[in-house]
């Protein structure tokens, strides 16, 4: 199980909800520009120095077997995010510890470790992605979520509507295949050079907050996406207490599921990171 969560980080990158304090009536959604949008998604950002989530259910949903455990997750601010999964006993299974410069991950069941930088997922995959996309999915930030890149200005040519619940900002472009990529295509007995993209945000129209991102293969069964929903107060923060990842690629489907019980901003936060000597290095070749 601990070697599926380091995975599901690795898949994710080459593959309605309700809010906190909603009353029950109907009501519609005001009318707005896609600039004024824009502007009140980033004036709505959430700001922190430092996030500490001390209680965190979370489930692993691998082709519809799940696992359940419990987990803590510290991020400071451009510095580091910190995991640690424990079982219901109580006993540290894993640990991961990302910087802006490296990705380090303990499975401390099995007694393996896995260090590597950013450039692991461009050799292994042709894809390119940094600390700070991790940082924006953890923190509901609207970003591209195809380039890991905060969204600040209007280059982007984006459909935008408004529905009965929300805004939402499409936008379907042709991609060329990498060659990672264009492997599986070979596979699957489908030649060709470029896919279609359908690249989908979800924004709430009181908190100008992602919902929901999306990125969908129109031509084939694949997919990333990432939801929040039930959003509350920590302190005087708003924070979705539910962040759903999914990843849809062919036969494969891995849902990863948190849910937040304790959560503390601006607090000192260290990232607890020791590895043993008896621990051997694990492989994700096979």
């Amino acid at each position: 199980m601990t070697k599926y969560f380091f995975l599901f980080f690795v898949v994710f990158c080459v593959t309605s909800c309700k809010v906190a304090e909603k009353v029950s009536v109907h009501w519609e959604v005001p009318h707005i520009t896609e600039a004024k949008l824009l502007k009140n998604i980033h004036e709505n950002e959430l700001q922190f120095n430092s996030l500490y989530a001390k209680k965190l259910d979370v489930s692993i949903d691998r082709n519809g077997k799940t696992d359940h455990v419990k987990a803590a997750l510290k991020i400071e601010r451009d510095s580091f995010i910190w995991m640690s999964l424990t079982a219901p006993l109580g006993i540290e299974i894993a640990r991961i510890l990302l910087t802006p410069d490296s990705i380090k991950f303990i499975d401390s069941y099995n007694k393996k470790y896995f260090f590597t930088d950013y450039r692991f997922f461009y050799d292994k995959f042709d894809i390119k992605i940094n600390f700070d996309c991790f940082q924006n999915l953890l923190s509901n930030v609207y970003f591209d979520l195809e380039n890991c890149g905060k969204n600040e200005t209007d280059d982007t040519k984006f459909k935008f509507e408004k529905t009965g619940s929300d805004y939402v900002l499409s936008n379907v472009h042709r991609k060329a295949l990498n060659r990672k990529i264009k492997k599986f295509f070979k596979k699957k007995r489908k030649n060709k050079d470029y896919t279609l993209i359908l690249h989908k945000v979800h924004i709430d129209p009181t908190l100008f907050r992602p919902l929901k991102m999306s990125l969908e293969d129109l031509e084939s069964d694949m997919g990333i996406s990432v939801k929040y929903g039930n959003f509350k107060s920590f302190g005087e923060k708003m924070y979705p207490e539910d962040i759903e990842f999914n990843v849809v690629s062919d036969d494969l489907k891995i849902k990863l599921g948190l849910k937040v019980q304790k959560l503390e901003f601006d607090v000192k936060v260290t990232p607890n990171f020791r590895l043993s000597t008896k621990y051997k290095p694990l492989s994700f070749d096979k």
